[in-house]
């Protein structure tokens, strides 16, 4: 757990200077978000990974081509923000990044929050939180109906939590007031899109891994993740395994890209267990997790493949 640093320019830098900043930010392998407001009011929005640019944005578009000093030529000078945060922070980042409808910030007791997470879950779509107070920083990720996983990040001037650790965290925040943004999930939002994939995958997984070791013990469930670190490694996904689970952070640059990625590794699991434990039961788990999604998430499963035919 690392205290996040904040990087921010006390007056407005020429170009040359912007790009001397963001050259050194990438030296130092930043993760994180490069926020750029230029004189002539563009904005430009830098998503790095260990000194890499992933995804760059212009207002609140994405720009295909990842030469961000082309923009910085184009509009000058300008103020620098620089802002490490954890992938998983990136991800819900994008999401807001990219939202067009304007969401009304809603004071709240920090009491009240577990309550509005544990609404939502009755959604048929995941919602997104993004809790402000006057010194800390959250974002809750409830996917909806029938998949009780949730996403946590809290950023705080002593450090970064994540995980079930940052959702106690946020609900014991010692500030009692807050204000809080719900963004509902919009799948016209590529960086939506991409979550609702996200959400399928580690449900998938969740659902594949835990039947799995019923059935196998947990020793062959840390042989199949360990050949998905393997995998995810050679790709180079951000994926975790950790608590006998699989989560993934990775920065795809659209959802087709992601859909494609996630196919790779349900493929995987796939043709890992099916000689373990039979075609028969494994083509019964993979039909378990299929039809335990409904609504938007079940229409995205048809649209992008994630688990191939499961009909015998």
């Amino acid at each position: 757990m690392h205290a996040p640093t904040l990087s921010i320019s006390a007056a407005p830098l020429e170009t040359g200077e912007l790009q001397t900043n963001i050259h050194q930010a990438m030296s130092d392998r930043l993760t994180g978000l490069i926020h750029v407001n230029f004189h002539l009011g563009k904005t430009l929005t830098l998503v790095t990974q260990h000194g890499h640019i992933r995804q760059i944005y212009i207002r609140n578009h994405r720009v295909p081509d990842l030469n961000w000093e082309l923009p910085l030529r184009m509009y000058g000078g300008g103020s620098i923000e620089i802002r490490p945060m954890p992938m998983q922070a990136l991800v819900f980042r994008k999401v807001i990044l990219e939202g067009l409808d304007h969401i009304q910030r809603q004071p709240t007791g920090t009491p009240q929050l577990k309550a509005a997470f544990d609404l939502a879950e009755r959604n048929t779509f995941p919602t997104l939180f993004h809790i402000q107070w006057a010194s800390a920083e959250g974002f809750v990720l409830v996917p909806g109906r029938n998949i009780p996983l949730r996403r946590a990040v809290m950023l705080t001037p002593s450090g970064v939590g994540e995980g079930p650790a940052a959702l106690d965290q946020i609900a014991a925040w010692q500030e009692p007031q807050c204000h809080v943004m719900a963004h509902r999930g919009d799948i016209k939002n590529q960086a939506w899109l991409e979550v609702h994939l996200n959400i399928l995958l580690e449900w998938y997984c969740h659902k594949i891994l835990t039947q799995y070791g019923q059935l196998t013990g947990a020793v062959m469930v840390r042989s199949l993740l360990h050949s998905l670190s393997v995998l995810a490694e050679k790709n180079g996904w951000n994926i975790s395994t950790q608590n006998q689970q699989l989560t993934d952070t990775s920065i795809f640059l659209d959802a087709a890209e992601a859909g494609h990625a996630y196919r790779e590794i349900l493929l995987a699991i796939r043709s890992r267990i099916e000689p373990i434990i039979g075609s028969s039961l494994t083509l019964n788990l993979m039909r378990q997790s299929v039809d335990s999604t409904r609504d938007i998430y079940k229409i995205i499963q048809e649209a992008f493949g994630l688990i191939g035919e499961v009909q015998q």
